[in-house]
C-alpha cells in the first residue's frame, strides 16, 4: 500500500479558483478542492487541480506527491513513478517519495527498482513497518524467499496487525510444503482484511492436506470478491471433479 497524504476539505466544487488572488491563497485553495475531490471520488478533478496548483507552485513536493497518490490508485503507473521522481528530486530525503515510488514500481511488477527504493525508504525511516511488508513482496516476487522472511517478520514485529506481511510468509509456507503453517498465516491476514487471493491461497493449503470442503468453501468466497480469479475458477472446477 502507498503512504496517502490526504486530509479534510471542504466539499468538492466545480468553480475556477480565482486566478487573480495571490498565489499562497490560491494554493491553499486549489489544495482544499483538490482534496475534496479526493474524498468525492472525483478522481481526475483531482489531478485537474493538483496539475493547476504545480503550475502555480513547481517547487511544490507535496503537490506531486499527492498527484502521484491519485494516479497510483487508479493504476496510471507511469504517470504516478513520473510524480514521485519530482518528489525525490525536489526533496531527496523525503520518505514518502521514496515509499510511494517502491510502492508504484512493486505495482507495475519492477521487483529490483522497488527493493532500492524501499531500501532507501527504510534507511529513512527504519521503524515504519509497512516499508518492510512491501519489501518482502518484492523480495518474494524475485524468488529470493529468504529475504521476504526476514523483512515479513521484522514488520510483523513492529506491528502485528499487518495483512500483507501474513499473506506473504503464508505463502512462503505454502511453498515449502508447511501447509498448516501457511493457513495460520493467511487466517491472521484474512481476519483482519479479507482478500480474494488469500482466501485461494488458502484454499489450495487445504487441498494440500486432503481438506477438500474446506478449500471449496475458500474458493467459492475467492470468488465471491473477485468472480474471474482463475485460481479460485480452477479449484473450484478439480473439486467438482473428484466428487463425480
Amino acid at each position: 500500500m502507498p503512504l496517502l497524504t490526504f486530509a479534510a476539505s471542504p466539499p468538492c466544487n466545480q468553480a475556477p479558483v480565482d486566478s487573480a488572488l495571490p498565489d499562497s491563497e490560491r494554493s491553499q485553495q486549489l489544495t482544499n478542492r483538490a482534496f475534496a475531490c479526493v474524498k468525492a471520488g472525483r478522481a481526475l478533478q483531482s489531478i485537474a487541480l493538483f496539475s493547476e496548483l504545480i503550475g502555480v507552485d513547481p517547487e511544490s513536493s507535496q503537490a506531486y506527491l499527492n498527484r502521484g497518490n491519485i494516479y497510483l490508485q487508479i493504476r496510471q503507473l507511469d504517470a504516478a513513478l513520473a510524480d514521485y521522481n519530482h518528489v525525490i528530486k525536489l526533496k531527496p530525503r523525503h520518505f514518502e517519495g521514496w515509499y510511494n515510488r517502491g510502492t508504484a514500481h512493486l505495482a507495475a511488477r519492477r521487483y529490483k527498482e522497488a527493493l532500492a527504493d524501499l531500501s532507501e525508504a527504510i534507511k529513512l525511516e527504519p521503524n515504519f513497518s509497512r516499508a518492510y511488508c512491501n519489501r518482502g513482496l518484492s523480495y518474494l516476487r524475485g524468488g529470493e524467499f529468504e529475504q521476504a522472511r526476514v523483512d515479513f517478520e521484522k514488520g510483523l514485529q513492529l506491528e502485528v496487525n499487518l495483512p500483507l506481511c501474513y499473506f506473504g510468509r503464508g505463502e512462503i509456507y505454502f511453498a515449502n510444503g508447511k501447509y498448516r503453517d501457511a493457513i495460520e498465516d493467511l487466517t491472521s491476514g484474512i481476519n483482519l482484511k479479507p482478500d480474494a487471493e488469500a482466501l485461494a491461497h488458502r484454499a489450495a493449503a487445504y487441498e494440500g492436506l486432503g481438506e477438500g470442503s474446506k478449500a471449496l468453501n475458500d474458493y467459492r468466497k475467492a470468488l465471491s470478491l473477485q468472480p474471474r480469479l482463475k485460481e479460485a475458477q480452477n479449484g473450484i472446477a478439480r473439486l467438482s471433479r473428484k466428487k463425480q
